[in-house]
């Protein structure tokens, strides 16, 4: 039982650093002077963490429920689609989720929504 845990461990953190390798950071700076007409924000948290505040434009679809809202994202497949999280762990499984579908520009907000807040960036409720 031990030796199954540690190889799951271990499988997870090589599924972390794939996802690393297929999805480029944009930054918050990045974000800010990208042209939106062509963008997707995806924010992965829960409902409630979208409600306390998020990034200005962003489309709240927990990490959860990306499976089940494929086709509604389907319009984005080969648009930028920025996701983010509180940390990046869920933004992480989502942004896998999407290039396992086929959408093909797939970036992960560098410092999710901690780095954005720190940053001062601006917060829509």
């Amino acid at each position: 039982m031990f030796l199954k845990r540690v190889l799951i461990s271990i499988l997870s953190v090589f599924s972390f650093v794939t996802f690393a390798e297929e999805i480029a950071d944009i930054s918050a700076q990045q974000l800010q002077q990208a042209d939106k007409t062509d963008l997707l924000i995806l924010d992965v948290r829960s409902p409630e963490e979208y409600a306390a505040g998020h990034v200005p434009n962003a489309v709240n679809i927990p990490h959860t429920e990306i499976a089940q809202n494929i086709e509604r994202l389907l319009g984005y497949k080969d648009k930028t689609v920025v996701v983010y999280c509180r940390s990046g762990f869920r933004a992480g499984k989502a942004g896998n989720a999407l290039v396992e579908n086929g959408f093909s520009s797939v970036k992960h907000l560098e410092g999710d929504m901690l780095g954005w807040e720190t940053s001062g960036n601006p917060i829509e409720k």
